[in-house]
């Protein structure tokens, strides 16, 4: 099946003034086939007073997600690169399927606002192990100084200096415990947050467990904080 176009709601960043606001945010939904649920989360995060942009960051659909997704209002993005744009406010990267519990994924973006974090990032129960890639991940990012409660749920916010820290991410399932070691080596203050995820959480494999071994073996290599200069 041939993706939906939707041209009229592609991003333009540097056409929407994003300023600075206490406790406000911008919304990154990932998706990937995921027209079943995309509208119901866009619209509750558009819902919200503390959004101001909802973006949704799509990697190839099949099915008619960016159809839905558009037309729900948001943006539509092709590469996580056009996030940049945006930086100016507080990334909030949640699940497609988060849906009428969007307002508790405000609870990884208020220490971010309140200054008391430059990343907050979910964790599953504790009883939530993950799968192979999980525990890797959970286990190099203590041996970087943080120790996490749970497993990674994917969900996360990043602060302006976080995103501009850590970009450009790790692959697949190394990209946020990629972040998170980057984030630590420079110095910068990363909480765990309690999260349910609101689906399941994905089993990534060999390939996943590689691509997260990959990650944190070449941030262990780099210097810390010049991986990514702010200038």
């Amino acid at each position: 099946m041939v993706p939906d176009s939707a041209s009229a709601h592609e991003a333009d960043p540097a056409s929407v003034p994003l300023p600075e606001t206490e406790d406000a945010a911008v919304v990154v939904i990932q998706a990937h086939n995921d027209a079943g649920r995309i509208a119901l989360t866009v619209l509750a995060a558009r819902a919200l007073p503390e959004v101001r942009k909802v973006l949704v960051l799509e990697s190839g659909s099949t099915d008619s997600t960016r159809r839905v997704a558009a037309d729900s209002g948001a943006v539509l993005l092709h590469d996580a690169s056009q996030l940049a744009g945006y930086a100016p406010l507080p990334l909030l990267f949640v699940d497609a399927g988060r849906q009428q519990r969007m307002a508790e994924a405000l609870a990884l973006l208020r220490p971010v606002t309140a200054g008391t974090a430059d990343a907050a990032v979910a964790v599953g129960p504790a009883t939530e192990r993950g799968d192979a890639a999980g525990r890797l991940a959970r286990r190099g990012l203590a041996r970087a100084g943080l120790v996490l409660p749970g497993a990674l749920t994917g969900e996360c916010c990043l602060s302006s200096t976080a995103w501009s820290l850590s970009w450009p991410p790790a692959a697949g399932a190394g990209a946020l415990p990629g972040v998170v070691a980057d984030l630590l080596r420079a110095g910068r203050a990363v909480v765990p947050i309690a999260l349910e995820a609101p689906r399941p959480l994905p089993r990534h494999g060999l390939k996943g467990r590689r691509q997260v071994a990959k990650a944190l073996r070449e941030r262990r290599g780099q210097p810390a904080v010049t991986r990514n200069s702010l200038g």
